[in-house]
Formats: C-alpha cells, sequence, structure tokens
C-alpha cells in the first residue's frame, strides 16, 4: 500500500484504521515505512532495518515500483540492477542484440522519470534491430560507439534524486496548472507532464509522467510525427489527471510545431485521414484555447527527443523542473495565442465522387439453399410480372411455377453474381456489340484466358469450340461464368454437393464444369465441404482422454498376494439339494497386483454370508 497524508496525524489515525479492521479479519498489518520518524515511532516500527539499508550510502531505501524511495530525504532514486555484468558495463566487452535489450529492460521506470536518458537505448535498439542481426550476435562497429557514449551517462542514474512530494512550502489550497510539453523528431516523439503550483508569489513545479515513443521504420514525416506527439501529450494528460486525487484549475499544452498548431484550428475533415482522426481524437479530450505554440528552445520535451550532448540528470535539470517560464507569472511566458490560419500541409485533394449502388432486391446473404433462393427470386418475378398485368387490365398469373419462369429467375441470378465482381468485362462486351472498334478484356481479369462473351441473355459463358455440335448440351460447350468469392456460386456448389448425397467429390466436380466455369472451382468446393455440417458431423473422430496413472495397489511388488484385494458377485446359480433347488452365488476375489483368483461359494447375498 503506498499512500501520502498531509499531516503526521493524518498518518497516524489512518495507520491505526487500517490495523484494527484488519486485525478484526485475523490479518496483522506490519513492515510500515515512512518519511517521518514521528509516525515510525508511534507505531514501533525501527526508522532504519538491516534489510531496507542501502549498503552504498547507508540510507534507509525502500522499492517501490521499480524504483527506490529514499526516506531519510524522502525523494525517489535509482539504482542498477545487480544482474548487469561488470566487463558490459564497463565497455570491455561488445554486447550482443539480447543483452542490449536486457539492459533496456532492467531499467524499469513506470512514470517515465528518466524517459529522456532510456530513449537513446531505444533508438540504439532501432538501429541494432533494423541491422539484421540475430539475437546471441555482436553489434556493429557503429552501435557499439553510440552504446559506450551511452554508458558514459549511465553511472549517472543513481545520482538522479526526484522530491516525491510534488510541492515542498506550498499547501493544498493552492492552485493548481497542468502543463504538457510535447515534441518529435526523426528518431521518435515524447510528452512530459508537469504540474505548477501558485500560492500568491510562491511557485512550485514538478514533473509527474513521462513517455517517449521511437518512430515507426516506415518513413514519418515530422508533421506527422509532432501530431502523433500530441496524440501521445493528450492520452499521458488524460491519464495524470484521473489518477490525481485533487482538482486541477487549468490545463495547457505546448508545442513548438506551427503545422499541429494550424490543424486544430481547422477544419480538419479538410485534411488527409490520418491527420483528421488524430486531430479529432485530440479534440474530443482538450479545447482549441489550451494548446500554445513556443519555441524549441523553451520546449522541455525537446529533450526526450534528441540527444545533445550527455544529458543533465541532476535534480535542477529542466526535464524535472519543467521550463524556466513557469516559475514566472503568467503575464511573462513566452507563448502565444495568436491564430496561424491554414497550412497545405497534408490536404486531402479535391476529388467527388458519387456512386449510387442500387440496393438488392433479394438479400443473398440470408439464404442457405439454392433451390430457395431460386424460388423466392420466381415468385418475385411473378409478382413483379402480374402488377404489370393488371395495369394493362390482363388476367395475372397463378398455380405452382413453370419451368420458364424457374429459368428465368436462374440466369437473373447468375446475371446479379457476374455484375457485382466482372461489371467492367460485361461493359466492354456491351459496347463491342455496338461498336465497331472492338475492345480487349484487360489481361489482368481473371476470366482473360477463357474468352468471354455475352449470349442473347447478357449471360458471360466460355467461348468454346464445340458449338456446332447439335449433340452437346449448351451449357456444357458455352458453360457459365461465376466468380469464386460470391454468394451465389457457394449456393450453387452447395447444391450439387447436397445432391450427391455429400460423397463423390469428384463426380461433382465434374458436374460443376458441365454447367460452369469457376475459377478455383476445387478451392470453392473444398470450403463449402468444411462449412458443410453433415459432413462434419460425418467426419468427427472422438478424442478419448489420456489413460490415468494405474492405482498404488495395482502396482506393490514385493507384497504377499491378496494384500489388495477386488471383490463382485457372480450368479445366481441354481443347485439341487436332495429334492429342493436352492440358489447360491459366485464370489470372485482377485488379487489386484498380481491378478490372483480365489473362488468361493456363498449361500446369500448377506453382509455376513
Amino acid at each position: 500500500m503506498l499512500i501520502s497524508v498531509e499531516t503526521e496525524e493524518e498518518a497516524i489515525s489512518l495507520v491505526h484504521d487500517i490495523k484494527m479492521i484488519h486485525q478484526e479479519g485475523g490479518f496483522e498489518m506490519r513492515n510500515w515505512l515512512s518519511n517521518s520518524s514521528t509516525v515510525l515511532l508511534s507505531l514501533n516500527e525501527k526508522p532504519v532495518t538491516n534489510k531496507n539499508l542501502n549498503v552504498n550510502d547507508g540510507l534507509p531505501t525502500e522499492k517501490i515500483l521499480g524504483m527506490w524511495w529514499d526516506t531519510e530525504k524522502d525523494c525517489i532514486t535509482f539504482k542498477l540492477s545487480s544482474k548487469c555484468q561488470e566487463d558490459l558495463l564497463s565497455g570491455q566487452r561488445r554486447p550482443t542484440k539480447r543483452e542490449a535489450l536486457r539492459m533496456l529492460m532492467l531499467m524499469y521506470d513506470p512514470c517515465g522519470f528518466i524517459a529522456h536518458f532510456l530513449m537513446y537505448l531505444k533508438v540504439l535498439l532501432q538501429d541494432i534491430w533494423s541491422s539484421g542481426i540475430g539475437w546471441n550476435d555482436k553489434i556493429e562497429e557503429n552501435e557499439f560507439e553510440k552504446w559506450l557514449l551511452w554508458l558514459k551517462v549511465l553511472p549517472k542514474v543513481e545520482e538522479v534524486e526526484i522530491p516525491r512530494c510534488f510541492r515542498i512550502q506550498i499547501s493544498v489550497n493552492a492552485e493548481v496548472q497542468i502543463h504538457t510539453f510535447v515534441d518529435a523528431s526523426e528518431n521518435g516523439f515524447a510528452a512530459a507532464v508537469y504540474l505548477r503550483f501558485r500560492q500568491g508569489a510562491n511557485i512550485e513545479c514538478a514533473l509527474v509522467a513521462a513517455k517517449t515513443r521511437v518512430a515507426p521504420l516506415r518513413f514519418l514525416s515530422i508533421p506527422r510525427a509532432e501530431l502523433q506527439a500530441a496524440v501521445l501529450g493528450v492520452r499521458l494528460t488524460n491519464a495524470v489527471q484521473t489518477a490525481l486525487s485533487f482538482k486541477v484549475n487549468q490545463r495547457f499544452f505546448h508545442t513548438d510545431a506551427r503545422d499541429v498548431c494550424c490543424w486544430l484550428i481547422s477544419d480538419h475533415r479538410r485534411y488527409s485521414q490520418y491527420v483528421a482522426v488524430r486531430v479529432s481524437e485530440i479534440l474530443e479530450s482538450t479545447e482549441v484555447y489550451e494548446w500554445h505554440w513556443i519555441s524549441t528552445k523553451q520546449n522541455v520535451a525537446d529533450l526526450g527527443t534528441k540527444w545533445k550532448g550527455f544529458p543533465d540528470l541532476s535534480s535542477q535539470s529542466p526535464w524535472f523542473r519543467g521550463s524556466s517560464f513557469l516559475s514566472t507569472p503568467v503575464e511573462e511566458w513566452p507563448i502565444t495565442s495568436r491564430r496561424y490560419g491554414t497550412t497545405d500541409e497534408e490536404l486531402r485533394p479535391h476529388l467527388l465522387t458519387h456512386i449510387v449502388a442500387p440496393e438488392p432486391l433479394i438479400a443473398l446473404e440470408k439464404f442457405s439453399s439454392w433451390t430457395t433462393l431460386l424460388r423466392r427470386t420466381a415468385v418475385f418475378a411473378r409478382q413483379a410480372s402480374n402488377w404489370r398485368r393488371l395495369a394493362k387490365k390482363e388476367r395475372p398469373l397463378s398455380g405452382p411455377l413453370t419451368h420458364e419462369e424457374l429459368v428465368k429467375a436462374e440466369n437473373y441470378l447468375y446475371r446479379i453474381a457476374q455484375g457485382d465482381v466482372f461489371a467492367d468485362e460485361v461493359a466492354i462486351l456491351k459496347i463491342n456489340a455496338f461498336s465497331a472498334e472492338k475492345k480487349r478484356i484487360p489481361k489482368s481479369s481473371s476470366i482473360y484466358r477463357v474468352c468471354p462473351t455475352l449470349d442473347n441473355q447478357n449471360l458471360l459463358r466460355v467461348q468454346g469450340r464445340t458449338g456446332g455440335c447439335k449433340y452437346i448440351d449448351v451449357d456444357a460447350s458455352n458453360p457459365v461464368i461465376l466468380p469464386h468469392e460470391h454468394t451465389i456460386t457457394k449456393l450453387v456448389v452447395a447444391h450439387f454437393h447436397r445432391q450427391f448425397h455429400h460423397q463423390n467429390h469428384e463426380t461433382v466436380v465434374n458436374e460443376l464444369r458441365q454447367h460452369f466455369y469457376i475459377p478455383r472451382l476445387k478451392v470453392v468446393y473444398r470450403r463449402v465441404r468444411r462449412e458443410c455440417q453433415q459432413c462434419n458431423n460425418d467426419s468427427a473422430t472422438p478424442c478419448p482422454p489420456m489413460m490415468a496413472d494405474l492405482p498404488e495397489a495395482r502396482l506393490a511388488a514385493y507384497t504377499r498376494p491378496f494384500t489388495h484385494t477386488g471383490l463382485d458377485y457372480f450368479g445366481p446359480m441354481t443347485v439341487s439339494i436332495g429334492r429342493r433347488t436352492e440358489k447360491r452365488w459366485g464370489v470372485l476375489a482377485t488379487c489386484l497386483t498380481t491378478r490372483a483368483i480365489h473362488l468361493q461359494v456363498a449361500y446369500s447375498l448377506s453382509t455376513d454370508s
């Protein structure tokens, strides 16, 4: 449990309440640690224990969330892990890709206090990854030089001291502001969140959280990276504000990217989808007036994206205290609220495309049977025909569906499937029928090699060479072309599959080829078989569980027979005694270890017998 209160009296009262509540449940709460010796003495806790003694400086410390809490100075510190190898830290040995990643993972920094220091290693690790070496291969010379530069700064991490309390001299009634700085470069982007407390002329600033991310391997322009940094800053600010237990009076977001400021005050729908989506996310959580432009020199987030020599890890560094203007009155801040107009960066091209997609009269996805779909389509066609007949004052059709109506409905469904996938090919063939200049179907079409043609029903068919034979059906000589990824094709194939009672798969494929040309037919048929519930049931095999180990009685070697015995009855058997017959039962005793058998006769089924 980690908690902070304003006074020592509140801390003592809180601890006594916690102890009392847990004692009621049989739990003893102990091992309390505090930055106040008064609180520890009231709880009969020793200020310093051997367990929490740091051998380097002799101060009482406690590990919290991967960091160290120095209770005497009441500050957060970092310690290098004992798992780090000496020859690796001294630069005597070139690390492998695995060791470089391991070093990054050992520096656990949940709040991002030293994120600007770890950012350099993240970028270096990305370069190592791009070089293509294996996990156990030594890094190359260029990366090793950067590694040595980072190692020179690594010992200074143990000198970092961050005050645990955000405010030292200002009371809880102070005015609270959140200041978020965001920045990006070609290496990555960063965001840092600060709290500014003001009470009269006293001002205090403290780093709350920071986050850095490396740029993606694919190229990302600087304006886009700056916008991504702004999104990162908004998300981090929302997380911090949700976690705080006190009210924040004002929020300020600072960026040195003018393009981001222009995108925020403009109509973001005018820009590319990448910009529009991220600007929309920013405006959902923030207001435009909360964003301000500052120069790069005043942007402390710039320390997290650019390695300018050796980073300053002292407690007075701008990274830990915020930009210098935060310690001055608002009137002296170097921020500006003037409007920047618009920018031509990432403008969406002015292209208007108006497409009217007619809604289908029949929802194909609601049908699972080709016969049902065919008959339902024929019924709709008859109803439309009857409406036209009634308009002409003719007698409407009635009775069962005729063969002619079913064929028309079948051709209509084929045209729907062909129009959804082969609309360009159909349009070219229709133009060729009325034009002297014949256009060719593009070679990129999946039906280019089969020489498609249109029949008198406007159906796409394969142009075969057996049309002159009067003994061959037209479907066999010029089969109808159906797309392989369409609902109608799937229903047709499933219909043939059921016609042959889910058997004779090669025969089904042969019958389909006599009526249709379907690209990748066998793939479509295998997909239909996988989705067929009856086929899945027929091909299902039981999965018997693995047998358990034999019981100890079956494996009791070197014991007397019948030490472990199984008992059972069998019968009854009718025996003759004089002139009468009686029932007798057999008692079967078997040794569970040797499988020896002993037989006896039982005169009744009672326990005594």
